[in-house]
């Protein structure tokens, strides 16, 4: 009896496949949380980087450094380089990439996360967060997220050829480019 036992666990053991030691069964990316250094270079590319104080486009708002804003910017203030990265961190932590993470409401590539902050840090997060690129993107819809940055090309009523420029390197972050394909395809609209 015990002989026959042991042929049939012999037997019903070759039914099992092997164990496989240390493979993953899925391979999933982690959500993004931060803006990447890819989506960092493109911001800064159309943001420049200006350490003394000067006016908005409007000549409305005290502003320094890669766009930052606030009451902290005033007539004379001149900061360092180093101040001028730590802002931008600082501001795309507390205050961007939460503004945008906030709203979305399905996963994402780090490159789309990237573009959208990139627009929320230019046309404000209030307005990214109503937007209809946003609602498409919640959607489903990506092509038609895409579609949507060109919209986003007015500066007080005008359409600004720097505005065009982001937008479409913004476009293409977003579609999968690398920032410097981005850039170069956003520095080329005319």
């Amino acid at each position: 009896m015990i002989e026959l036992f042991k042929k049939l666990l012999m037997f019903l053991s070759g039914l099992r496949p092997a164990p496989v030691k240390n493979v993953p069964v899925l391979d999933i990316e982690p959500a993004p949380i931060a803006m990447s250094l890819e989506g960092q270079k493109v911001l800064k590319y159309f943001e420049s980087c200006k350490l003394k104080a000067y006016w908005d486009a409007h000549g409305k708002v005290w502003t320094i450094g890669y766009g930052h804003t606030g009451p902290d910017v005033y007539e004379g203030l001149v900061i360092s380089q180093a101040r001028a990265e730590q802002l931008l961190r600082l501001r795309l932590a507390d205050e961007f990439v939460p503004g945008v993470l906030s709203c979305i409401t399905r996963s994402m590539a780090q490159h789309e996360l990237d573009a959208m902050v990139d627009l929320a840090y230019n046309i404000g997060v209030g307005a990214f967060q109503s937007s209809t690129l946003a609602r498409k993107f919640n959607a489903g819809d990506t092509d038609g997220a895409a579609d949507e940055f060109p919209r986003w090309t007015r500066s007080g009523g005008k359409v600004l050829l720097g505005l065009r420029r982001r937008r479409a390197a913004d476009r293409e972050l977003f579609l999968g480019r690398s920032a410097s394909d981005a850039i170069a395809i956003g520095a080329a609209v005319s």
